[in-house]
């Protein structure tokens, strides 16, 4: 076999030495090197394994956070449009309510102006008819000054006073 080596320009020597070589390296390599890379490979891989599960979990906790603010949110919309609508009824209560009182008012207001209206007729009125009597008095006093004779008008100014008792 040693012919075949020499044959083919191998050095059967230097390759036991390379072999010896190889397996010392790849002794150390792996008593000193590969052991740690692998196990900071582990390490690793178990940190990414870790990562992977808290992002999952995060997101099933993102999920279960949106359904709850979701219903939490309807509920609110809920109760937001209750308190709306009681508002609303309020509002309506009050505007009618209102109203009523400003028709009373305005009913008391008309009533007051139609009592003075009346007042003030009746004042004008009694006004009207004392200078009407006046001026009967004066009209009276000159066409009977001139024509009648003093027993006359005094009998007319009777007749007078008594038909002004009568009517006022």
């Amino acid at each position: 076999m040693a012919d075949l080596f020499s044959n083919l320009g191998i050095d059967v020597k230097l390759l036991v030495a390379q072999a010896v070589n190889f397996l010392l390296v790849l002794w150390l390599l792996n008593r000193f090197v590969f052991k740690r890379i692998l196990g900071f490979l582990e390490k690793r891989k178990q940190g990414i394994e870790k990562g992977v599960e808290l992002t999952h979990k995060a997101e099933r906790e993102m999920e279960r956070i949106g359904e709850v603010r979701h219903r939490e949110l309807e509920k609110a919309r809920g109760l937001a449009e209750g308190i709306l609508e009681k508002a609303k009824v309020k509002g309506n209560d009050m505007e009618q309510e209102f109203a009523a009182k400003a028709r009373g008012e305005a009913e008391v207001l008309l009533q007051k102006a139609h009592m003075e209206g009346e007042r003030k007729k009746q004042d004008v009125l009694r006004e009207a008819e004392a200078e009407l009597r006046d001026r009967a008095f004066q009209l009276a006093e000159k066409v009977l000054s001139r024509s009648l004779t003093k027993k006359d008008e005094a009998l007319l100014r009777e007749d007078l006073f008594n038909e002004v008792r009568r009517h006022g």
